[in-house]
C-alpha cells in the first residue's frame, strides 16, 4: 500500500492528487491549501499558524519534547498501518539537520520503499540487486555509498564495471540516463538521487 507524507510548505510544487496523505505538523495546512484532506495528521503542531485547521481531522498530537521528529513519528505510524510505499514531500527545503535525519530513516526503514520528493529531486535507497532507472521524470542521477559497494552502471553517459564506491567518494555525481533506462547493479545499500533542471 502507498501513502504520501507532507511535512511543510512547498515552494511552487503541486502535489499529486491520486494518493492518500498524512499531514505532518505544518504540512496539514499545505495539504488543505491544495484542496487535499489528509487521511491522518500527526505532529506537535508547534509551527501551525491556525489551530482551527485541525478541526474535523483524524489527528495525533505529539509532545513538543520527544526523542523522534514529527516526520519520524509519521513514518512509524504509516508502517504500523501496513503501508510499504511512502513518499515524503516537504522535507528538503528547510533545516538541514531535519533533512539529514530523514536520510538516516531511509536506511533505518530499508525494508520499506521510501522516496524523498521535491520539485527537482527524488531520493531513495537502493538495496543490493539490479535496478532499472527510467528516463521519465528525471534525466540526471547520482549515487552515494553508505559504506562501500561494488557498483556497475550501464546505458548511462558514464559507465562503471565493478567499481568499489566508498562512502567518501563523490565520483558518481551527475550522471545521465541514456536511452529509456540505465541499469545499476550494487552489492550493498546505496543512495540514488534522481534530478531534473529547475522549471
Amino acid at each position: 500500500m502507498k501513502i504520501a507524507l507532507c511535512a511543510t510548505h512547498l515552494e511552487k510544487m503541486i502535489l499529486p492528487q491520486d494518493r492518500e496523505y498524512i499531514g505532518v505538523d505544518h504540512g496539514v495546512e499545505e495539504l488543505l491549501k491544495q484542496g487535499i484532506t489528509p487521511k491522518f495528521a500527526i505532529g506537535d503542531f508547534d509551527s501551525l499558524q491556525n489551530r482551527q485547521t485541525l478541526e474535523n481531522l483524524n489527528i495525533q498530537i505529539l509532545p513538543e519534547r520527544k526523542d523522534v521528529t514529527d516526520t519520524h513519528a509519521a513514518i512509524e505510524y504509516a508502517i504500523s498501518k501496513g503501508y510499504d510505499e511512502i513518499e515524503l514531500y516537504g522535507v528538503t527545503g528547510g533545516r538541514l539537520d531535519h533533512f539529514f535525519a530523514v536520510m538516516c530513516l531511509l536506511e533505518k526503514y530499508q525494508d520499506v520503499s521510501i522516496k524523498v520528493i521535491d520539485q527537482q529531486n527524488c531520493i531513495q535507497l537502493l538495496k543490493p540487486g539490479i535496478h532499472h532507472i527510467y528516463n521519465q521524470e528525471y534525466y540526471y542521477f547520482s549515487l552515494f555509498a553508505l559504506n562501500e559497494s561494488i557498483l556497475s552502471i550501464s546505458q548511462a553517459e558514464y559507465t562503471l564495471d565493478h567499481y568499489l564506491l566508498k562512502r567518501d567518494d563523490p565520483l558518481c555525481v551527475s550522471n545521465e540516463v541514456k536511452g529509456d533506462y540505465t541499469i545499476i547493479e550494487n552489492n550493498e545499500n546505496i543512495i540514488l538521487v534522481q534530478s531534473r533542471d529547475a522549471q
